[in-house]
């Protein structure tokens, strides 16, 4: 007979225990595999109770009991307890009761005094693992595997399981970089009113004469406050004050600076910050003074995780077998993108980014930037006679390495200007783009291509484009608006007005919602035909324009994929040998007349050429050129108005967490030190950065057949 608890105030730890696990996932397993636990409780119910004993623990017992959960119980609960072996042990003296579940694939080990469950991964015999060694072990019928044997399985497991999954961008950057292991430093920070610091201070005795006559000076510096002791009966200094305290920068009010810019505010928002916060403020030439700082340290920073991520596209394309030249140049493909602090053609910063295309990794940038506030303020005084013209010189000769201006054109300019940077530059860290992926601006590789007098920014090699698949479908939707809206008729009505009636965005054809997926159905084939040859993906996308405009009386399904498997429903009836389903079935469809049938034909054959789509055949994007465009502008917000050391700062610290993560946060070069609190945040947001991104698609209400519909959507 087992030996189980008696007392009362025990049995209710084990109900509670056996409700816990109710509530575990064990719970969603076993009402997974319903089926499978009946033939199990089956076998448990002709499988006779055995007790077993051990030689060196006699007073251990083994019972096949159910545990106790609730006298209600729901279906799925019976369920699950029928697929749930529990064995209750008393263990003497400690007197602790451990309830083991097996299951299958898991093993839950609970320990009623703590109340937790703690999952332990086995193999297919499930054996509890329990540090104590008078637990006794489960009957199982099966043989058990050794504890090596189940090591090196789930480690061979884990290890295929690693090849498999898909692993995220971000994760892929950051494993090419090495470990850095932060110095983790524990500054405590005390905050208390005065009146309490100074109830403290009352019971500080001299050290010299021990009388309770200790004298306390404050001195205030920024956020911080310095306090100085001294004693009035001897004359003693216990606390010196210290020295340059005036002259430096402190840490407190550094780590206040940091946090303001890297939440993207400015001086006023530091100001307000603080207010609400019942801290104190400080001037606009000391927030600067720290800003300045902290930008020059960003940049240093940027600059050296560059370096390094240089060295690392080297490697990369080594393993490519992509060797460099005598000099140590390698050739690699970027893409390349601009963006500008404000919309339109007045931003007064543009920036230029490329981006390898193997690695994904950031490998220069270029700020450019149009205005200077010193030089237009200068310039006002000068205007108003407020200074002299050889005061105005000295000011210019001595501000001109200074000066934030580096840039003197149109705003629409800027993402020109800065790949012409780029590109000549290239040379003196050994790499040469040769490829550029730009979403369509030709502007941009004209200005390559025509450096040097037209030889290009390489002698004797010619940088070649491809286009982004993601902005080259909008060109098919924007071409389809633009000849919608050369069809249209102006109608007179009852008010007076006129409003424009377009023929072709009537019911059946050229909707909105018809160009919309058109472009769609483009943007899928471009992505499912890249790597393979340009009559391949011409085929693809001129199928799904004929399949969408075919009727039952015109069926133009000769470019669909024949065979049973095929996307097209009149393919797949005919592999069949079925008789295919109307067209009136088809959710995409359009029927034109014969003439603007044509002009829609003409736009897709002159998106379809030779030309256009070999520089699709890569299927590469500006993906990850965008998501770094988002993280720049989260530092700088672009509603304001901003610096140049705002939008340096932002670039700079936006690339070095792109490429390394948030690891490469400034506290360590700024002096300030890591706590661990800081460092387990920032894992976290690394390992939230590092996720892989699924699509959620919304749930369909009815089950409807997507067959019909083209390119299998």
């Amino acid at each position: 007979m087992p030996l189980l608890p008696s007392d009362s105030s025990e049995k209710e730890e084990l109900v509670s225990a056996g409700e816990l696990l109710n509530t575990s996932p064990l719970k969603a397993c076993a009402e997974q595999s319903k089926e499978k636990g009946k033939s199990v409780a089956r076998k448990s119910r002709a499988t006779p109770d055995v007790a077993t004993t051990s030689g060196a623990t006699p007073d251990v017992a083994t019972s096949s009991r159910k545990p106790t959960t609730s006298r209600k119980r729901k279906r799925s609960d019976v369920s699950v307890a029928t697929t749930i072996t529990t064995v209750a042990t008393l263990i003497n003296p400690t007197t602790i009761y451990t309830s083991v579940i097996t299951t299958p694939t898991v093993t839950y080990v609970t320990t009623s005094s703590r109340m937790s469950v703690t999952p332990v991964m086995t193999a297919d015999v499930a054996t509890p693992h329990v540090a104590t060694p008078h637990v006794a072990t489960p009957h199982v019928a099966t043989p058990v595997v050794p504890s090596s044997a189940v090591a090196s399985t789930s480690t061979a497991a884990d290890a295929s399981a690693s090849d498999s999954v898909c692993v995220s961008s971000a994760k892929r950057r950051v494993s090419m970089y090495n470990k850095i292991t932060p110095v983790i430093v524990e500054k405590k920070m005390i905050s208390m009113e005065d009146d309490r610091f100074d109830e403290i201070l009352s019971f500080v005795h001299c050290s010299e004469c021990l009388s309770r006559k200790v004298e306390v000076t404050y001195y205030k510096h920024h956020l911080e406050t310095v306090v100085a002791m001294s004693c009035t009966e001897c004359k003693a200094v216990l606390v010196k004050k210290p020295r340059g305290i005036r002259r430096q920068l402190n840490v407190l009010t550094g780590r206040m600076v940091y946090a303001e810019m890297v939440a993207g505010g400015g001086y006023n928002s530091f100001l307000r910050r603080n207010a609400l916060c019942n801290l104190p403020g400080i001037t606009h030439e000391t927030f600067s003074r720290y800003t300045s700082m902290i930008t020059r340290v960003s940049i240093q920073s940027c600059n050296r995780i560059l370096a390094e991520t240089r060295a690392i596209v080297h490697k990369e394309y080594a393993k490519q077998d992509t060797l460099s030249d005598a000099r140590g140049v390698v050739d690699i493909d970027v893409t390349y993108d601009g963006t500008w602090h404000t919309r339109g053609h007045h931003s007064n910063f543009g920036i230029g980014v490329a981006i390898d295309a193997l690695t994904k990794l950031v490998v220069d940038y270029q700020v450019l930037c149009k205005y200077c506030f010193l030089c237009v303020n200068m310039k006002s005084r000068l205007n108003k006679k407020k200074i002299t013209v050889e005061k105005y010189e000295k000011f210019k000769e001595n501000h001109e390495k200074k000066c934030n201006k580096n840039y003197s054109g149109s705003s629409g300019k800027m993402e020109v200007e800065a790949a012409l940077i780029i590109w000549q530059r290239s040379l003196k860290q050994k790499l040469r783009y040769k490829t550029i992926v730009s979403d369509g601006d030709s502007a941009t590789y004209k200005g390559i291509i025509e450096l040097n007098d037209g030889a290009g920014p390489y002698q004797g090699l010619q940088v070649t484009k491809e286009e982004c698949i993601n902005h080259y479908a909008k060109r098919l939707k924007n071409r389809l608006t633009s000849l919608v809206k050369l069809h249209y008729t102006e109608k007179q009505l009852r008010t007076g007005k006129k409003r424009e009636e377009y023929h072709l965005k009537r019911k059946g054809m050229l909707t909105d919602f018809m160009i919309h997926k058109l472009a769609q159905y483009f943007q899928k084939n471009l992505r499912d035909s890249r790597g393979t040859d340009v009559e391949t993906m011409r085929n693809g996308i001129l199928a799904n324009f004929f399949h969408c405009s075919s009727t039952d009386d015109n069926p133009e399904h000769h470019l669909c994929p024949p065979g049973s498997a095929s996307w097209c429903f009149y393919q797949k009836a005919l592999a069949d040998n079925l008789p295919p389903p109307s067209h009136t079935t088809m959710k995409v469809k359009f029927q034109l007349q014969p003439n603007d049938f044509n002009q829609v034909h003409e736009v897709y054959k002159d998106l379809t050429r030779d030309d256009m789509m070999e520089r699709c055949i890569q299927g590469r994007t500006q993906n990850p050129n965008e998501s770094l465009h988002q993280r720049i502008w989260s530092y700088c917000n672009k509603a304001l108005y901003r610096n140049k050391w705002q939008v340096d700062f932002s670039v700079s610290h936006a690339i070095a967490e792109y490429n390394v993560g948030y690891k490469s946060c400034l506290d360590i070069q700024l002096g300030y030190g890591r706590s661990s609190l800081n460092q387990k945040r920032l894992k976290d947001m690394d390992r939230h950065m590092q996720r892989l991104q699924t699509p959620r698609s919304k749930k369909r209400k009815t089950v409807v057949d997507t067959s019909y519909e083209a390119g299998g959507h």
